[in-house]
């Protein structure tokens, strides 16, 4: 997808009628209409999602493209209560939201799964491995789930915050604890 930086370039004026000549174009089906709706638009959208997101470069773009099928797909039913950039962030927000929830679930999914003691932690031994295993397992859920996020999944702060839905301050603070919690518990398991 080839990208034009189009920071510069004014939105149709709302008022002035070519929003609407281009919405009517978009619900026609025009290809030119979808060019220039892209040319216009896809900058300052992908800028939203990336800023979201704050993450990989690849996800914003993904989602770029998903938030521009999903605007095509409810093209129809925009009622113009907005303007049509309006439309298509709130269309974005509900997908980078999805999109932090979904990656959220697969975190929780792999706090719920046993470690396996034989990938985990190269150079240690498998009794090393089983006791790292069995003191997360020990953890409370919100400094497992941190641990997780930080170490298994190897998501930065920032990311961390974003999914659990905390301030970097707070992650930060959440993984200090978990770690001198899992350092408490595999001292007093020696």
């Amino acid at each position: 997808m080839t990208r034009r930086n189009l920071a510069a370039s004014a939105p149709p004026d709302a008022g002035g009628g070519s929003e609407e000549s281009l919405i009517a174009r978009l619900k026609a089906g025009n290809g030119d209409a979808a060019r220039e709706f892209f040319d216009l638009y896809a900058a300052r959208i992908g800028r939203f999602i990336a800023n979201s997101l704050g993450g990989d470069p690849r996800d914003a773009e993904d989602l770029l493209q998903e938030t521009f099928i999903a605007l095509a797909e409810a093209l129809p039913y925009f009622r113009g209560d907005s303007s049509l950039f309006t439309f298509a962030c709130a269309i974005a927000h509900r997908k980078v939201q999805s999109f932090i929830r979904r990656n959220a679930r697969r975190a929780r999914l792999a706090l719920t799964a046993p470690l396996d003691p034989e990938g985990e932690a190269p150079g240690a031994s498998p009794q090393e491995r089983r006791a790292v295993a069995e003191a997360m397992a020990q953890l409370q859920p919100d400094h497992r789930e941190a641990l997780m996020l930080k170490y298994v999944e190897e998501m930065s702060v920032n990311d961390i915050a974003r999914v659990m839905q905390l301030s970097e301050h707070a992650v930060e603070s959440r993984l200090a604890r978990a770690r001198r919690a899992l350092r408490a518990i595999l001292e007093a398991s020696r």
